[in-house]
């Protein structure tokens, strides 16, 4: 028998708020299979920004792929994370074997005009094919590291590698996934997007401007235009004023 849903309050300030209660499954994440996670984990985590990572291999030759377990984390110093999975049979996806023997790379930022392109540099090339070349990409240097930007993206976050960890076990003893922890050193912006306030401080960029494209779970994307602003709240008073 499903249980009924209930229904509860909840109180903040002089609103309240009614939240109708749902029913349940319960998934032990030990029971699942890696499969079977990956797909939940796209599906409730979203949606996500998306990095399309360029790197440079030993040889200097080019690499770009996206990736979409990547967030800010920090402001000072400006830090971002990167999740990147290993290959099928365990071994590093071109782009962690670049940063890891460069520890630099470019953070681009992806907008509906790249959209297309975005998705087919995700495409498994063979190792020492650049996405660059195959897919018309066009690149334009960077100003603190070596591996190019893009040229025409609306932002770009040259970063160096703070650490890299492992994260669980895969085939043949790899880890399933490694965690990149980078500094940004340098950052890049289309013309137009900054603005300051009367103080001189940076404004929020406007997001429309940005045409940011982000990534939902399966083969689902999303954009921007369906955004809301919500004001941050005010402080609540001191418990004593409340009673």
């Amino acid at each position: 028998m499903r249980p009924r849903a209930r229904r509860f309050q909840l109180r903040a300030r002089a609103r309240i708020c009614y939240v109708e209660a749902v029913s349940t499954q319960e998934l032990p994440a030990d029971s699942l299979r890696a499969s079977d996670a990956y797909r939940l984990m796209i599906s409730l985590v979203a949606p996500r920004p998306i990095a399309w990572v360029s790197t440079l291999d030993r040889a200097g030759r080019g690499n770009i792929a996206p990736y979409s377990y990547f967030q800010a984390v920090c402001s000072s110093p400006p830090t971002i994370v990167l999740g990147i999975g290993s290959r099928p049979d365990g071994t590093a996806k071109d782009t962690l074997a670049n940063i890891l023997d460069r520890r630099e790379f470019v953070v681009n930022h992806v907008s509906e005009p790249f959209a297309e392109v975005m998705n087919a540099s995700s495409a498994p090339y063979e190792p020492g094919v650049s996405e660059w070349e195959a897919l018309g990409i066009e690149p334009e240097a960077s100003t603190a590291v070596a591996p190019p930007r893009v040229r025409g993206a609306r932002a770009s976050l040259e970063c160096r590698l703070q650490q890299a960890i492992p994260l669980g076990q895969g085939p043949n003893g790899a880890p399933s996934s490694t965690l990149v922890i980078a500094r940004v050193v340098h950052f890049h912006l289309a013309e137009g997007l900054l603005e300051r306030d009367e103080r001189g401080r940076l404004k929020a960029i406007d997001p429309a401007r940005l045409a940011a494209v982000g990534r939902l779970g399966g083969i689902a994307y999303t954009t921007t235009a369906g955004r809301f602003d919500l004001p941050r709240p005010p402080a609540p008073p001191p418990a004593r004023d409340r009673e």
